[in-house]
Formats: C-alpha cells, sequence, structure tokens
C-alpha cells in the first residue's frame, strides 16, 4: 500500500516538473525579449547616464565641487528633518518615526519672512493610523507658490507641525546651486 503511494507521489511530482519546464522556458524567453528590446529602446536613458556622468566630471573640476553634507536628523517629537543646510536643489528629507496612532495633521514647509510671518510653500497631511511616512520635498521658484526667483528661495525657513504641539524644525537655505541644475531656478516671473 506504502509502495502505491509512493509510486503515485513520484508520478505526480515527475508531471508537476515536467509541465513547469514546458511553462518556464517559454517565459524564460519572452522575459529575456522584453529586457532586450527595453535596453534597445532605451537610447533616452543612455544619454541621461551619460549627462549624468559628463555632470559629475564638470563638479569634480570645479574650484568648489559640490558634494552632499552628512545628514543631521533635527528632531522634534517623531518628526526628524535630515539636514539643518541645504543647497539649492537639494530635497529635503522629513521622516516620521513612531507617531502616536492618534496624531493626524499637517506637515507646512514655509520661508520664514521675521519673527511673526512665513510664507508656506507646501503643506502635506500625516496620520499616525497609517504606516510610517516620509516625504522629499524639492523646493523650486513657482508662480502658484508665490516664490519666483531662486533669491526668494534662500533664507531661513521653519517645518510646521501643524495639529501637534510639537515645535517646528527650522534649516536654511543656502546661496549655492547644485551644479547642472542652474536652469531648474532660472526666474519664473
Amino acid at each position: 500500500m506504502n509502495e502505491k503511494i509512493i509510486i503515485l507521489i513520484a508520478i505526480a511530482s515527475a508531471i508537476g516538473i515536467a509541465l513547469s519546464i514546458i511553462v518556464f522556458i517559454p517565459t524564460q524567453n519572452e522575459i529575456e525579449d522584453n529586457e532586450n528590446s527595453k535596453f534597445e529602446e532605451t537610447d533616452e536613458v543612455g544619454s541621461m547616464l551619460n549627462k549624468i556622468n559628463e555632470d559629475k566630471i564638470k563638479n569634480d573640476e570645479l574650484e568648489n565641487p559640490y558634494y552632499p553634507k552628512e545628514r543631521e536628523w533635527n528632531q522634534s517629537g517623531p518628526f526628524l528633518v535630515d539636514r539643518s543646510q541645504y543647497v539649492l536643489g537639494e530635497k529635503i528629507f522629513l521622516n516620521i518615526q513612531n507617531l502616536d496612532k492618534n496624531d493626524i495633521g499637517h506637515i507646512i514647509v514655509a520661508k520664514i519672512i521675521n519673527s511673526t510671518h512665513s510664507q508656506p510653500y507646501t503643506k502635506m497631511q500625516f496620520d499616525g493610523s497609517k504606516p510610517q511616512q516620509n516625504f522629499y520635498v524639492g523646493i523650486y521658484p513657482s508662480i502658484p507658490k508665490k516664490f519666483c526667483t531662486s533669491d526668494s528661495l534662500i533664507g531661513e525657513w521653519k517645518v510646521i507641525f501643524e495639529g501637534t504641539e510639537y515645535e517646528s524644525l527650522k534649516f536654511k537655505i543656502l546661496n549655492e546651486i547644485i551644479p547642472g541644475m542652474e536652469r531648474n531656478y532660472q526666474s519664473v516671473c
């Protein structure tokens, strides 16, 4: 009896292996064909890689080449900002760790005008009942946001945690641009 069960299992296994080989071979060929066609159609990717390499070479040859600074992680409660200073073209990384499930509100990134006023640039919702959230914020001249020039972006900024008692985090945008990003900081007004 046991021998018959073992024989049936062996036959079923052999049939299963044979079927998977028959299905796998065309699937593998299709994957290879798709990969080849993707790479053949991507002259655009190749030119982007060349541009990146050229920009890196230009950057390395500059008198003051750009290299990103180490992250500092300034913190207010569960909210963290990765640096205290940025150059134009660097994205601000906002991290949220261990947010209470009842904390719901908005993160407002605003330029400090004076000791009592600031000008909002962007607003994002956070919700502690959802999985951990992280945000990247790129700051560029923008007509709808009322920041027309790169000069309007330079200076002191803060990240406000609306709906909480957490203190704002401050950072500064310096009057420097990442090499190759100059076109993104031309006046839009």
